[in-house]
């Protein structure tokens, strides 16, 4: 999935390698979600809280909403579980 997602988000032609909300929103709209869970998705993935999206970032966007449409999460995280935050996103949590 990651190398997918690195294609989709080279595609939508990344700025200094981040995607604004509107270069970002139409493939995320794409989706069929509803726009709330689409914002909820958007405020977990962006893990530095810079309003934009790096490759990574925007990998945990594309997971959250495969698994929602793929019923395999049936509701978003309050907060991202340590396994899905990217390894270059992590801080030790001890």
């Amino acid at each position: 999935m990651h190398q997918k997602c690195i294609g989709l988000f080279q595609s939508l032609g990344p700025v200094g390698g981040k995607l604004t909300g509107q270069q970002a929103k139409g493939m995320l709209m794409k989706s069929g979600l509803p726009v709330e869970q689409l914002r909820d998705i958007w405020r977990l993935s962006d893990i530095d809280r810079d309003g934009k999206l790096d490759a990574d970032e925007f990998t945990v966007a594309m997971f959250l909403i495969d698994s929602l449409r793929r019923k395999r999460m049936t509701q978003l995280p309050q907060t991202l579980p340590y396994n899905v935050i990217p390894p270059s996103k992590r801080t030790n949590p001890f």
